[in-house]
Parts: structure tokens; C-alpha cells; sequence
């Protein structure tokens, strides 16, 4: 629960907050398991998690739904998606919950990282 107040509090976390509008083109074609934080946080609060992965699993899909539905990298709502699923991975370690040794938080956090482009090096 505290991760995900964490992450509620984020300044990029609005688009996460609710569910996505029904009336927004293609989402609901295109995304076939609709997430967000305050259907997490319901869940956390009703105890409907098994234990801390499926707790893991919602919050890696409302960041896998934003960037399948945002695809280009500097679109904001990819951006934010790939930002927080950086703070959560960092997070959910720090807690001693993560099973991979951090190689998702290491994963995430390189994947949030701006693009920069490769200058070519004089010959």
C-alpha cells in the first residue's frame, strides 16, 4: 500500500489514477485488461491480493497498457507510464519484495531514460 501511495502522489501519475474514460478511440479494442491505481487501491484495501507479485502484476500492466495504447516514446502518457513502472520496480525492491534480484527495477529504470542519440565518432 505504501508503494502505491508512492506512486499516487507522483506528479505523472494522473493519467493512472482512474479508469480510462470508455469513450476514448480503440482503447477498450485495443487493451483487453484495463488497470489503474485506484482499482489497485481498491483491490489492496478489500485484501483481493494473494500476495505482493499479483499486487506487482496490476501495476506492470497499467504501465504496459499506457505504452501499447502511446506507443511513441515521447508521447507524454509513455513517458509517465515508463517513469512510474521505473519508481515502482525501485520501490518494490527497496521493500525486499522483488524476486529477480533487481533485474526489473534495472530494466525499467534504463527504459525511462530519455533517447538520446548516438553522435558518430570522428575517424
Amino acid at each position: 500500500a505504501a508503494i502505491l501511495a508512492t506512486l499516487r502522489k507522483r506528479k505523472d501519475a494522473d493519467w493512472f489514477a482512474e479508469p480510462v474514460p470508455a469513450d476514448t478511440p480503440g482503447y477498450l479494442e485495443m487493451i483487453k485488461s484495463p488497470m489503474d491505481y485506484g482499482t489497485i487501491s481498491a483491490a489492496l484495501e478489500a485484501g483481493s491480493y494473494a500476495d505482493a507479485e499479483a499486487f506487482a502484476s496490476d501495476v506492470r500492466l497499467v504501465a504496459s497498457n499506457a505504452v501499447a495504447y502511446s506507443p511513441e516514446l515521447d508521447n507524454d502518457c509513455n513517458k509517465a507510464a515508463r517513469a512510474n513502472l521505473a519508481a515502482f520496480e525501485t520501490a518494490f525492491l527497496k521493500q525486499g519484495l522483488a524476486t529477480d534480484g533487481g533485474e526489473a527495477a534495472k530494466a525499467a529504470t534504463a527504459a525511462a531514460k530519455p533517447a538520446t542519440r548516438k553522435r558518430k565518432s570522428a575517424a
